[in-house]
């Protein structure tokens, strides 16, 4: 019986310099596809590696994302994707960290029935426009968390007008807190005030 020659080594590995996807192409019987949303279980156990996990997956809700898929407001909507019944869409907090990034907020904030042209879609996921979610958190929540809401609209771009259109359009229950919520946006958006700046959103 002729043995059969050995397969050749993929190209590099004689030098040490084989580029990663040509490894993976070598091992994987099929195309190799990044990871673009939250990440299965399975996949975490493969993966699972102490303090790499810590430098490239974010905790969203239960859910470990890759860190570099939440550089963009539509990626932070398509990780919350799998949390939201349908006719759910991101309120409070929760939208604004769709919106304008940073630390995902303690509790996933939700909302039914709410305003069509108040909503937007981003990553396929229905999420209140920023305006409204600041307007909201302005009006209803914590005082210094309503504070902190519309100082960093103001240093996310949204401009006075943005905001007083949203409190205009607010009815029913939503009303809510509105003369709070003025007297919020009329000091924090006072002339001299200064806020500082946020670097601009990163597109996906």
């Amino acid at each position: 019986m002729i043995d059969q020659p050995a397969p050749p080594p993929p190209p590099g590995s004689l030098t040490r310099t084989v580029p990663s996807r040509v490894v993976l192409a070598h091992l994987l019987p099929g195309a190799v596809e990044p990871a673009l949303g939250p990440l299965t279980q399975q996949e975490c156990a493969i993966l699972r590696c102490g303090y790499l996990d810590e430098q490239l997956l974010v905790d969203v809700y239960g859910q470990m994302v890759p860190a570099d898929t939440l550089k963009c407001a539509s990626g932070r909507a398509r990780a919350l994707q799998d949390l939201l019944p349908h006719g759910v869409v991101v309120a409070g907090l929760s939208a604004m960290w769709v919106h304008t990034g940073g630390r995902v907020p303690g509790l996933l904030e939700k909302l039914r029935n709410a305003d069509p042209d108040a909503v937007v879609t981003l990553g396929g996921v229905g999420c209140l426009r920023l305006e409204r979610a600041v307007v909201d958190l302005a009006r209803t929540a914590p005082p210094g968390m309503a504070v902190a809401a519309v100082l960093r609209a103001r240093r996310a771009g949204l401009t006075r007008r943005e905001l007083e259109t949203a409190l205009l359009s607010c009815r029913g229950g939503g009303m809510r807190g509105l003369r709070r919520a003025r007297r919020l946006i009329d000091d924090l958006y006072a002339p001299g005030f200064q806020a500082s700046p946020v670097p601009p959103a990163e597109s996906c």
